[in-house]
């Protein structure tokens, strides 16, 4: 094979130097530069290594490209410091994790590319420690196949610990003969891997974990294609991957929208990994978007974030995999809306400017769809565990609101110990996901049980059985109209007896959304609902409470149970963020709305209407007007606004009747202009 990564275009970097790369060689000359007053420790540090493997791999193409000798006598003391340390790793699955792997992936680069510029004795040590280390994480994968994770095919442990593997392989083949070993067993990994995957191209585990593992992806697909292997750049997940990134962008573009384990806001941009997906598919947006975090937010990015080692390393493949070809296109003429199937993700915008309202929701199995049946499968079949769901939080139902650039319902982030109470979803007399029981062992501080927690194992999702799935019931957008609705009540315990927790959404594309929460059960309960922002609610009337955030605000017309009782309260969550970096505890106070059913009872139903706004114009001149509406068989709202009267009835029943409103849907929604002429309908019937 020609370079890895580079293939044969190597005489065409250089001629582009000092013309379309000549600023990625300047990012590229700025880190190297970074590496030359680094001091490193002869000792292994105690803390995560996968910075070294980068810095060698930006060093050595450095010195592909210019031939300067200064960049390979940086590269050789990068590479020899990691070189002489005894393992690859600290304090946890040392040297058969990601500090391993992500060496194997850098060191791998630097020896293919710099093996014919060393001497044989500098070629025969890096030689040896890469198989060293490579036999180590091989052989601790294929010894725990199926309770690891080599067989964690959803997981990006899977996919980073394999890809860096792969690279060393390929850079050592011709002197290793175990490296096709290696190579044939990571071959039918990712086999499963792509098949496995969703094709929507959604990513469980969040935005950060996409941007911490989605290089090692785009690297594996390249080296396998490359190697006559099948193009993965065909597959479903590949293709469609980044149209997940995009809807998962805040609307201010620097930020992202954080479901699941997303160290913060920041974390979640990778330029590299656009201008890849940009030169696979002729993807203009893509290019556009790697664009604008370079030239725009990459230090912000790089400072801000708390994933390691960070956007500033990617130097060297953004410089191989930018194609100036390429125009960059704005996202302006995608949809609005996206729709997810395998997560049940679905998105909303008001537009794609950077001050657009954004609401994200999202009901799925724990995983995904995918991953929950074919986990099962695998598992009942070969006696495994191949779900490894520390990422996945407990946030079926659950959604993020943005507007004008303020956070307004919020995710707490990053969070081992993921309860329902923390995300904006609703509780049974105090109880969340049946999952949740794993808690009352103890919690994390037990270092057994943490240890558990980073293997995947002890964690919320553990025992879970298989028919407790969360899902999308209904999703439309048509006519002016998108709504969703999310079903979750198998999630709950059992004992709760539940029988119904659906939400449903409505957005008729005036300015607000319609939230509707049916709770029925065989059993009377209290019910909280729950919505955490980043600044607390202030009540306005006993109808309205508002969220004001810097620029942007919201309403919350509360308007059933009629009869309720709610509380304004804080909600801490502390949580360790790796155990390599043990005092490094992220903290976040969520400001908690809670509305509960003042006496128990066994249906509940809560209709809220909420309207962003912006803060700094006057908040009452904005605000639209709410009437509840109550009638013999149905209940709902009238929503007054500058052009049109809503009209939303809901019956538990399928049966309402209100003046001339007759139907048999579950609700309906009826938009008029004040003349009283209808504009557009729409309803849903519910499931039979």
């Amino acid at each position: 094979m020609p370079y890895l990564l580079i293939n044969d275009q190597l005489d065409v970097l250089k001629a582009q130097l000092n013309t379309t790369r000549k600023e990625h060689l300047t990012r590229l000359i700025e880190q190297c530069r970074l590496y030359e007053g680094e001091v490193l420790s002869k000792e292994h540090p105690h803390t995560s290594i996968t910075y070294m493997g980068m810095a060698a791999a930006n060093l050595s193409l450095a010195y592909l490209l210019t031939d300067q000798e200064h960049y390979l006598e940086e590269a050789k003391r990068w590479i020899f410091t990691a070189v002489d340390y005894d393992v690859w790793g600290f304090g946890f699955l040392v040297d058969v994790d990601l500090s391993a792997s992500w060496l194997l992936y850098g060191l791998g680069l630097s020896y293919d590319w710099l093996k014919d510029h060393l001497s044989q004795e500098e070629r025969e040590k890096f030689l040896n420690k890469l198989i060293l280390q490579g036999n180590k994480i091989f052989d601790y994968g294929q010894e725990n196949l199926g309770h690891c994770w080599s067989t964690n095919y959803w997981q990006n442990h899977n996919w980073i610990n394999y890809s860096g593997l792969l690279t060393t392989a390929y850079a050592i083949r011709e002197e290793h003969k175990g490296a096709q070993v290696w190579i044939d067993e990571i071959k039918d990994n990712f086999e499963k891997v792509f098949e496995y995957l969703p094709e929507d191209g959604s990513n469980y585990e969040g935005t950060g974990y996409w941007r911490y593992a989605i290089n090692f992806f785009l690297s594996a697909a390249d080296y396998i294609r490359q190697d006559g292997g099948p193009n993965y750049f065909n597959a479903g997940f590949l293709k469609n991957s980044f149209d997940y990134r995009i809807y998962q962008c805040a609307p201010n573009w620097e930020e992202n929208i954080n479901f699941a384990d997303v160290h913060d806001r920041r974390s979640s941009h990778s330029i590299s990994a656009y201008y890849k997906i940009a030169a696979e598919y002729s993807n203009g947006q893509a290019q556009w978007l790697g664009e604008l975090v370079r030239n725009k937010f990459l230090f912000r990015e790089a400072y801000e974030s708390k994933i390691f080692p960070g956007i500033l390393p990617e130097a060297f493949l953004e410089l191989i995999w930018y194609n100036p070809e390429i125009e960059p296109q704005s996202p302006a003429s995608l949809p609005l809306t996206k729709y997810f199937p395998d997560l049940g993700l679905v998105v909303m915008r008001s537009s794609w400017e950077t001050d657009a309202t954004h609401l994200s929701f999202k009901s799925s199995p724990a995983g995904g769809h995918k991953q929950w049946k074919l986990s099962w499968e695998l598992d009942k079949k070969n006696d495994w565990k191949t779900r490894s769901l520390t990422h996945y939080h407990v946030d079926f139902n659950h959604f993020i609101l943005i507007h004008n650039g303020a956070s307004l319902a919020i995710d707490e982030g990053y969070n081992r110990t993921s309860k329902a109470e923390v995300h904006n979803l609703i509780t049974v007399d105090g109880t969340g996901c049946v999952g949740e029981k794993i808690w009352l062992e103890g919690d994390l501080s037990d270092p057994q049980r943490f240890d558990l927690n980073c293997k995947g194992i002890h964690n919320v999702w553990r025992d879970v059985p298989e028919d407790a799935i969360a899902q999308v019931e209904a999703f439309s957008s048509d006519n002016g109209y998108t709504y969703v609705v999310g079903e979750s009540s198998k999630m709950y315990y059992p004992e709760m007896a539940l029988t119904r927790n659906a939400r449903h959404i409505i957005n008729s594309e005036c300015g607000y959304f319609i939230f509707l929460d049916e709770l029925e059960s065989k059993l009377e309960h209290t019910y909280t609902w729950r919505m955490h922002s980043e600044r607390y609610a202030n009540e306005v009337t006993q109808d309205q409470f508002e969220i004001v955030n810097a620029r942007g605000a919201l309403n919350v017309f509360t308007m059933f149970p009629k009869a309720r009782d709610t509380k304004v309260d804080e909600t801490l969550v502390e949580e360790i963020m790796t155990p390599q970096r043990p005092d490094d505890i992220r903290r976040i106070s969520l400001k908690t709305l809670l509305i509960e059913n003042p006496e128990k009872s066994k249906n509940a139903y809560f209709l809220n209407v909420f309207q962003p706004k912006d803060a700094l114009q006057s908040g009452i001149s904005q605000d639209i007007s709410v009437q509840r509406i109550e009638a013999d068989n149905c209940i709902g709202v009238k929503i007054t606004s500058k052009k049109y009267i809503e009209t939303f009835l809901f019956s538990s029943e399928n049966k309402i009747a209100y003046g001339e409103i007759q139907s048999n849907a579950k609700w309906i929604s009826i938009l008029t202009d004040k003349t009283g002429k209808t504009v557009k309908t729409t309803h849903y019937d519910g499931i039979a």
